[in-house]
């Protein structure tokens, strides 16, 4: 989506960033413990002000969010009560860095080397003409043998607008050349802002845990 409909989105609120929570996503705290992150350096794509930086950078060596709005990015520091120090685009605070930037302009360089990929909601903010640039970016950050975590929404009716209901299949199709993929939450959550904001039948959490087993383009 252009940059113009997430600044209005953060200046709105209400449902357009209701994916972000006071607390730790529940998916993080079952399928992403202490234990697995020990030493990991993790990023964050499109990052936001979610609360999940929080818990990646008190478990992980390090946590890096890439945010294209500013806005966001001093949300997240201000509503954390944490200091930063800020050097060009980039927020610096202990173990936890925010890139504010365009995420498909950020270099390896900039992010340095990662283990593991927290895709919060990235896929579902992304429509289908943009995620093949995506998963390429993703391909080009993400060393083999790597993972990432992504949570997904499907929803019906389906929606022109983020954040877009993608079944899980698409999820799989997306990953399966390059990422060993396993499938491993499906929730009907009766509660979500979604539903109510859109006068959803219904909306489905899904998660999936994918392992990078080759490149995208040279598929080996």
């Amino acid at each position: 989506m252009e940059k113009y409909f997430w600044e209005e989105s953060w200046d709105e609120g209400g449902y357009k960033t209701s994916f972000h929570k006071r607390d730790v996503h529940p998916n993080i705290l079952k399928h992403l413990p202490p234990n697995k992150l020990l030493n990991k350096r993790v990023l964050v794509p499109l990052c936001g002000k979610s609360a999940d930086l929080i818990y990646f950078r008190d478990c992980a060596a390090h946590v890096i969010g890439v945010e294209f709005i500013k806005k966001a990015v001093n949300q997240f520091f201000e509503e954390q009560e944490l200091p930063y120090e800020k050097v060009g685009n980039t927020f610096f605070a202990d173990k936890l860095t925010i890139i504010n930037s365009d995420f498909f302009k950020v270099s390896v360089d900039e992010i340095g080397h990662i283990d593991f990929i927290y895709d919060r909601a990235c896929l579902v903010a992304l429509p289908p003409q943009l995620r093949a640039k995506y998963l390429e970016k993703i391909d080009e950050l993400l060393p083999f043998g790597s993972q990432q975590f992504i949570n997904t929404l499907e929803y019906y009716p389906t929606k022109l607008e983020p954040p877009f209901s993608i079944q899980p299949k698409e999820v799989i199709d997306y990953f399966e050349s390059s990422h060993t993929i396993e499938h491993v939450e499906c929730q009907n959550v009766e509660n979500h802002g979604l539903k109510r904001a859109w006068k959803l039948d219904y909306v489905k959490e899904h998660g999936f845990i994918a392992t990078k087993n080759k490149g995208i383009k040279n598929g080996n």
